[in-house]
């Protein structure tokens, strides 16, 4: 069970927004940009910029998003930084403002990596017919900026229905923690189905049963008692 480290920079167009405010937030995404900050280290204040909404709509479908570094383009000078949260309209779920962190390859970050799941094809439980399910598709893990790994394998080959596989379990690279410390949490199981359990019924009933010589039909050496005399006729009387 392992993770994929980091292994791309998302490049950004953005343009620095001078002013804040609904107005000048209107404005951006009049002009196909999504409002943003750039935070930096402490308290210092954040820049407010506008990404590129065509860019960012991209790299969002080209997942892992959170978990790697972004270059912002802003008026030919690049900011190297990594997205933090977005926010999204409430009908078209359309990123309506993003937050960014600078980045800084030594801090230290909680980061939400996505779950990969592996050995579907090969899990008992599941040829048996049960079902997959996935209990955490993220873990929130600790580590430096530069060791964010893009995203957590787990393997399931080995799970027959009723197995789970929790987070003890799973291998973290070196230098990543997880952010739960306290409970073993369950990451991901093979339930039983209506189908899984017809299987299993079917396999009981067509499984051989051996069939037992009554104890009145044996003797007590355990062989079979012989089979009883006939009648005999009656004697002829006299001659």
């Amino acid at each position: 069970m392992n993770s994929r480290p980091q292994a791309q920079h998302v490049v950004l167009n953005a343009v620095g927004k001078p002013t804040q405010g609904k107005g000048a937030a209107r404005a951006l995404r009049r002009a196909g940009m999504v409002p943003g900050v750039i935070y930096g280290k402490g308290t210092e204040a954040g820049e407010t910029i506008g990404v590129n909404g065509q860019d960012l709509a991209k790299a969002l479908r080209a997942g892992h998003f959170f978990t790697n570094t972004q270059e912002l383009n802003i008026a030919g000078k690049v900011v190297k930084v990594i997205a933090r949260d977005i926010q999204r309209h409430p009908v078209s779920d359309m990123p309506v403002h993003i937050d960014f962190i600078r980045f800084d390859p030594s801090r230290i970050m909680n980061v939400n990596v996505t779950v990969n799941i592996v050995g579907a094809d090969k899990s008992p439980g599941i040829k048996l017919g049960g079902v997959l399910q996935l209990v955490e598709a993220e873990l929130e893990v600790v580590c430096r900026a530069d060791s964010i790994p893009q995203e957590i394998t787990v393997d399931i080959s080995g799970l027959d229905i009723g197995d789970s596989v929790h987070l003890s379990e799973i291998k973290l690279p070196e230098g990543v923690k997880s952010a739960v410390t306290d409970r073993d949490l369950t990451i991901a199981s093979v339930v039983s189905t209506r189908t899984s359990k017809m299987e299993e019924d079917e396999a009981a009933v067509a499984a051989p049963v051996s069939a037992e010589v009554p104890a009145a039909s044996q003797k007590n050496d355990g062989k079979p008692a012989a089979a009883p005399a006939a009648p005999a006729k009656d004697a002829k009387k006299g001659k």
